[in-house]
């Protein structure tokens, strides 16, 4: 039994260091992530992505929740949690006339959360933050003008959790942010014209960090229900890293560059991350049911954000360049019953839905996002891990002007593994 416990833990932690790798090359696929930082990411895993993305009031033992990082210490101490996911993305969007549909694959998480005393618990893992991945061209008069961009922020976290007083629970999240960020704008001019190419290059490297901070309460109803409540929060801070911009001018061969301009500048004071705010309220019944809502607030108005395609700054052109982003989510879910001996009694079905105002000011308009979900949680290895899958469907369209309409599916499968990691077999 204590070679097979062995070879189990090798084998998660041989999982963990391969999606620490190919997590990094997560992408998002939509022509808005050129706005910010990308489009936004809610720390939401298999479990809460079938569930509209609720999470800061949910009360669930057996599952690894970083949106509130109070949630940690509610586990059983003897079990160790393990969830991994990744994700496939379909998406078709309509801007006038012109229709585009475009298919990417991405490795999402990979987690763990275990015991560290009788009142303790820590997680720990690699999440994305951010995401940026566009590409887009137009005919000018003497040739073609394209914008391209890609990379991402990625954010590796350590979580602790402690239980202060009965059902009374406190956390936080330490954060470290990374990343590169790149955006190219060519002029590609035709071969009639006597003009030479040139390519304007804009790379920030994220090295930062950042706090998150969680609280938890349940208030037993009878021994049936139960409400929770959750908080968290976030600090305004400062961005640390560099930001690099250059100019180049392609030979007539193309096959070679010469630097025109460069530039290096530091992100702290041209670049803000915002306060978060984070309120959640949760129902439990026998763990047969659980509902949820979740309320999102972040304060982008007052950040500070110099737009890639300028080069220099002044303190108003730093302000009003973003909106203030709010999200609220409701989800639910319901297994029949947890220990029958038929096994789709305990399979768990899952819904949600969710409706968003972005961060993002892209000429003047919003961008807003409503969505729907469904998952289900499969049982696996005596009933203690599950197999999560779920379908998301979304609709980005911006507001009052709203040219560019993007639909989506994203299709959700993760597996969390729940194992006995610190019981000691009396047996050898």
């Amino acid at each position: 039994m204590r070679f097979y416990d062995t070879m189990l833990k090798n084998r998660y932690i041989s999982i963990i260091v391969i999606l620490f790798v190919t997590t990094l090359f997560a992408k998002a696929q939509t022509p808005f992530s050129m706005h910010g930082l990308g489009t936004l990411d809610d720390c939401t895993l298999g479990i809460n992505s079938g569930m509209g993305g609720v999470g800061y009031g949910i009360n669930n033992k057996m599952q690894i929740n970083p949106k509130n990082p109070a949630s940690y210490a509610a586990m059983d101490s003897l079990t160790f949690l393990f969830d991994i996911g990744m994700s496939v993305e379909v998406d078709w969007r309509k801007e006038g006339k012109l229709k585009e549909t475009q298919t990417t694959a991405n490795f999402d998480y990979a987690v763990a959360q275990f015991p560290i005393g009788k009142h303790l618990a820590a997680s720990l893992g690699i999440v994305p933050f951010s995401r940026v991945n566009y590409e887009y061209g137009k005919k000018i008069p003497f040739g073609e003008y394209s914008n391209y961009g890609e990379g991402g922020i990625h954010q590796v976290y350590l979580g602790l959790a402690a239980k202060l007083y009965k059902n009374l629970f406190i956390g936080a999240n330490v954060s470290y942010l990374f990343g590169n960020i790149t955006h190219n704008s060519t002029i590609m001019p035709s071969s009639q014209y006597n003009v030479v190419a040139m390519i304007a290059q804009t790379k920030m490297h994220i090295t930062d960090f950042k706090v998150d901070f969680g609280v938890r309460y349940t208030q037993p109803i009878n021994d049936k229900h139960s409400i929770t409540l959750g908080a968290v929060y976030s600090p305004k801070k400062k961005m640390l890293g560099k930001r690099y911009y250059d100019l180049y001018q392609l030979e007539t061969s193309g096959e070679t560059s010469l630097t025109v301009e460069s530039d290096t500048m530091s992100l702290k004071g041209a670049y803000d991350m915002a306060e978060s705010y984070g309120v959640g309220l949760g129902y439990n019944w026998e763990e047969k049911l659980i509902v949820g809502v979740d309320f999102t607030y972040q304060a982008w108005k007052n950040a500070n954000y110099l737009p890639f395609w300028k080069k220099n700054y002044t303190e108003a052109t730093l302000k009003n360049n973003f909106n203030n982003r709010y999200r609220i989510s409701v989800g639910a879910e319901y297994k029949n019953e947890l220990y029958s001996l038929k096994y789709v009694d305990r399979i768990r079905f899952r819904a949600g839905a969710y409706y968003e105002k972005s961060y993002m000011k892209i000429q003047g308009n919003g961008l807003y996002e409503a969505g729907a979900t469904f998952g289900m949680g499969f049982p696996i290895m005596r009933d203690k891990s599950l197999v999560n899958v779920s379908v998301q469907y979304f609709n980005r369209k911006m507001q009052p002007n709203s040219k560019l309409v993007e639909n989506g599916l994203i299709f959700s499968i993760g597996i969390s593994f729940n194992e006995f990691w610190f019981f000691k077999n009396r047996i050898e």
